[in-house]
């Protein structure tokens, strides 16, 4: 089963048992007792006479079964030529081995980034479109915010976007485009930490330094039967030192790479492992301890609680602007406005339909005056000057089968007057820390679409933000998030259903009397 590329995760709860160098490890401690101190290397490490044995079991099983990845090449590699050639139709292709340097370190930037909490398949998906848009690290340079937000757009945590972008600028700008090849001079580029600095100073630069995911500390708090909160610094670093003495020094980068494979295909989360294929099931204290009856594989890591997402509520609404004649049930009709967020902060700088924080208990009336009053701020004209009941229609001028048209709504000199406004329901979006809903109202108005500006945020604009008009099928081919696009597909829906609600009635009504004559 494919995982996620895992961030810190959580360890199970270790019993003190004997590792095959005849040292014991500690025990987790209880929640409900004094932590006992974490364990050195010396204490819970492997035994070195074994480690040989190990790595070359671990990597020949990596060059027989590693996945295809187009910023991964193994010059070891033993697949078979089936495999590669069924691969390839299948548009999975590895990194090209005559990569310059430059360039493959860009590459497993990219991916590395990409990868974190996203499934490989998709990330590889998203890797394969971004590469063909920017090569290198120069034409990433040059591209523009919103450009590179678009092509991540689906992705989810858009910080690591902004850090791609941001990291880019500082190779270019400060590093003439090259890339350092110490991990150590790596952690100098924006969004570049720890691990992500090991990944490619050992993947692509061949130095000797281990790395730390979900993936590696699932597989090493097993190998080792090694409890404790995994969030702790403590045991983030017995972590660490712990990969960093099984790190093979011949093949350092493939080392790495074999062991988050093995953590993410075989030595899974959250279900029972497959430890009867597992290359290194031999040296697996927590495999030997099953077998003797006295723990589960599945104990280690610690599990730690996660923390409850918080709860918000929100007040969308989709706008949409008629020019007069426009009838509201025809295809494509107007323009639907986007509002671009604050530049820092959560989806910091991406376009979506205005929305507003709300209280959970907030009526639907007082999410619509919140809503005028948003949208009188962002456009900077007096705008729904007639107020409507919630789901209601203005008196405007129908034609012969009742369509409504703009036409009638004569509005004041200035004013953006309202077509429609109605409810269309509530869209659930959840995010790493928060679980919000979504109170979603349409809202048609008729009148002149106003220019796409961009209020300065001095202080005195209340709601500074920069705005665009979109036809439908440009908002189609938009990147958007995918919260903005579950509250567009939740408004198609409910217009679809709407305008079959509406054919079905013009049907009864000129459906001939039951016995009528003939």
């Amino acid at each position: 089963m494919e995982k996620k590329r895992e961030g810190s995760e959580a360890a199970g709860s270790a019993k003190r048992t004997k590792s095959e160098n005849g040292k014991a490890s500690k025990p987790s401690p209880s929640p409900n007792k004094e932590a006992i101190p974490v364990p050195d290397l010396e204490e819970c490490g492997f035994n070195l006479e074994q480690l040989p044995q190990m790595r070359s079991a671990l990597l020949s099983w990596y060059d027989d079964n590693h996945r295809i990845l187009p910023w991964r090449r193994n010059p070891h590699s033993r697949l078979s030529a089936e495999l590669i050639e069924k691969a390839a139709k299948d548009g999975q292709l590895p990194a090209p081995v005559d990569l310059p340097i430059d360039r493959f370190i860009y590459y497993v930037w990219v991916c590395e980034i990409m990868s974190q909490q996203t499934q490989v398949s998709r990330a590889a998906e998203y890797f394969r479109k971004w590469v063909a848009k920017w090569p290198d690290v120069i034409s990433l340079a040059a591209a523009s915010q919103e450009e590179v937000n678009e092509l991540w757009a689906g992705l989810g945590y858009y910080r690591r976007a902004r850090f791609l972008l941001d990291g880019a600028k500082y190779i270019v700008n400060d590093l003439d485009g090259h890339f350092p090849q110490t991990a150590q001079e790596l952690m100098k580029i924006p969004g570049v930490g720890a691990y992500t600095s090991n990944a490619i100073a050992s993947i692509a630069c061949g130095e000797q330094v281990a790395v730390v995911d979900g993936n590696v500390i699932r597989v090493m708090s097993r190998l080792r039967q090694l409890g404790g909160d995994p969030r702790s610094a403590a045991m983030t670093k017995l972590f660490a030192d712990v990969a960093q003495q099984a790190l093979d020094p011949e093949r350092p980068g493939d080392f790495n790479q074999a062991v988050m494979e093995l953590g993410a295909t075989v030595c899974v989360p959250n279900t029972q492992p497959s430890c009867k294929v597992c290359p290194i099931r031999d040296w697996c204290s927590a495999y030997k301890a099953e077998k003797e009856g006295t723990c589960s594989v599945t104990d280690y890591p610690t599990k730690v609680q996660k923390a409850e997402k918080r709860e918000e509520s929100v007040a969308v609404a989709v706008v949409r602007i008629l020019s007069e004649g426009m009838k509201l049930s025809e295809k494509g009709a107007g323009k639907y406005l986007l509002v671009k967020r604050p530049p820092g902060g959560l989806l910091a700088g991406l376009w979506e339909f205005p929305l507003q924080p709300v209280e959970a208990d907030t009526s639907s009336s007082r999410r619509q005056e919140v809503m005028d009053d948003f949208l009188t701020g962002v456009l900077g004209e007096e705008i729904l000057a007639e107020k409507l009941p919630t789901g209601s229609v203005s008196d405007v001028k129908k034609d012969a089968l009742g369509e409504t048209t703009a036409a009638a709504a004569a509005p004041s000199a200035s004013a953006l007057r309202v077509v429609e406004r109605k409810s269309v329901g509530e869209v659930v979006h959840v995010f790493s820390h928060i679980r919000m809903t979504m109170h979603v109202e349409a809202v048609t108005l008729q009148g002149a679409v106003p220019e796409a500006v961009v209020q300065p945020d001095d202080g005195n604009a209340k709601n500074a933000a920069e705005v665009q008009w979109l036809s439908e099928e440009d908002l189609g081919a938009k990147g958007l998030s995918s919260g903005v696009k579950k509250v567009f597909k939740l408004f198609t829906q409910n217009r679809e259903k709407a305008k079959q609600s509406k054919a079905q009635s013009i049907a009864r009504f000129f459906k001939p009397a039951s016995g009528g004559a003939k």
